[in-house]
């Protein structure tokens, strides 16, 4: 009997600013997708009664072991 796979988890990375701020900031998590890590970071905003603009998201590719960019995730976002 087969076991299903698990979906293979990536460290993201996201780089945001604060309202009000003039510095940048970044956030880590482990998550299937840059739509799913974005999710997180708004779940996390939220939480904390933030208010921030994120700048970009990018994943941690283990082979190559660079940042691939996905901020493609954030103008779809809108």
């Amino acid at each position: 009997m087969k076991h299903a796979e698990e979906p293979r988890l990536f460290r993201y990375r996201i780089k945001y600013q604060m309202n009000e701020s003039v510095g940048t900031n970044y956030h880590y998590y482990m998550a299937c997708t840059a739509d799913q890590a974005l999710h997180f970071q708004k779940i996390m905003a939220g939480r904390r009664g933030w208010e921030l603009t994120t700048l970009s998201v990018e994943r941690r590719c283990p082979w190559a072991e660079k940042w691939i960019d996905e901020s493609h995730v954030v103008q779809l976002d809108g």
